[in-house]
């Protein structure tokens, strides 16, 4: 009976030792991919600073705002690799071999698994329902709310501000209180081979219109080139989507639980996936691992696509992609259980 106990014992502990394991890869992971991705986000939006589709002075809010969107996309490939990587490094060390002699049967890998992907996955469901649909909400209404007033959009006194790619040069000398009053104002714009130069003493900054007089001209800067509307489909809450029958909300609405589902598959096929011989390295999985992700990814994309063009229907729609690979991970689980730790 003691005997029985301390096997016991040690069996929870081997378990906690391999989520810890897996609990430091996954975040080390997640801070890796979430600076990468925050990074060409931040290159595309200086990109819209500079053709003026965006104001510069709500660069950081709008990179806080897509934070929801940008974990919906690295936290599934984070536990993907942290449970590959982890049970990579146990195989390469003879650590799961040792965890064999004792006993440890590969059903056991079960339960910090379920303890690392389930709250991942409850974190993505909050996320993709509520949080990041709320989130794009908001960045649309800054960004109108900025576009309205010239200050907030970024003019910049006493500098040259260059648009267009150059094809649109303005100067500001100042913007008085209302947000919305130019003093001294300069503009070069270029069209095809047409250059013309406009100077004011005084300027009136406005959105969506333009006022033509004789002995006056407003000229209309940079249109505003939304990502989408108010009403974008990416703004509106997931109870909106519910019970439609529109194809792109259909899609919407599947795109958004995708990536809590994507987690618990991707970790249940990473099991038999990080297998490998005792001096086999890790190359070759992490490899087998990007190209499964990929594949999984793309088609993902690709059933995505199809729903919003009508060529798929909303069933199976995207769900024969997760309970494929489903399969692909139980079956090669049961196939390849006495390699992944099988008594």
């Amino acid at each position: 009976m003691l005997g029985h106990c301390l096997r016991e014992v040690s069996l929870i502990i081997l378990q906690r030792y391999i989520l810890r394991e897996w609990l430091w890869t996954f975040l080390a992971a997640t801070v890796v991919l979430l600076i990468v991705l925050i990074g060409l986000s931040l290159g595309e939006m200086l990109g819209d600073i500079a053709d003026g589709q965006m104001p510069s002075g709500l660069l950081s809010i709008l990179i806080v705002l897509k934070m929801p969107e940008v974990l919906g996309t690295i936290l599934p490939l984070s536990v993907f690799i942290a449970v590959i990587w982890g049970l990579g490094r146990f195989y390469r060390d003879q650590e799961m071999a040792v965890m064999r002699a004792s006993g440890f049967h590969w059903r056991l890998l079960l339960r910090p698994l379920l303890s690392l992907i389930v709250p991942v996955a409850g974190v993505l469901l909050f996320t993709g329902l509520y949080l990041a649909p709320l989130c794009s909400s908001l960045a649309q209404q800054k960004l109108e709310e900025a576009f309205r007033n010239a200050a907030e959009w970024g003019l910049q006194t006493g500098r040259f501000h260059v648009l267009r790619g150059g094809d649109l040069v303005l100067y500001v000398a100042a913007v008085e209180k209302d947000g919305r009053t130019l003093r001294h104002v300069f503009m070069q714009q270029r069209e095809a081979e047409r250059e013309q130069v406009w100077a004011a003493e005084r300027g009136y900054y406005s959105l969506d219109f333009r006022i033509m007089e004789f002995a006056r001209n407003d000229l209309r800067l940079p249109d505003f080139e939304q990502r989408g509307d108010s009403d974008s489909i990416e703004a509106r809450s997931t109870g909106a989507l519910l019970f439609s029958g529109d194809p792109e909300e259909v899609a919407e609405l599947q795109w958004r639980l995708s990536p809590a589902i994507a987690a618990i598959v991707l970790g249940l096929l990473a099991i038999p996936l990080s297998h490998s011989a005792p001096r086999e390295g890790r190359g070759g999985r992490a490899l087998l691992g990007i190209l499964v992700y990929t594949v999984y990814a793309n088609v993902l994309y690709m059933c995505r696509n199809w729903l919003i063009k009508g060529d798929l229907p909303a069933f199976p729609g995207m769900w024969w992609v997760h309970a494929l690979v489903l399969i692909a991970a139980l079956v090669w689980l049961h196939r390849q259980g006495r390699m992944v730790g099988k008594g």
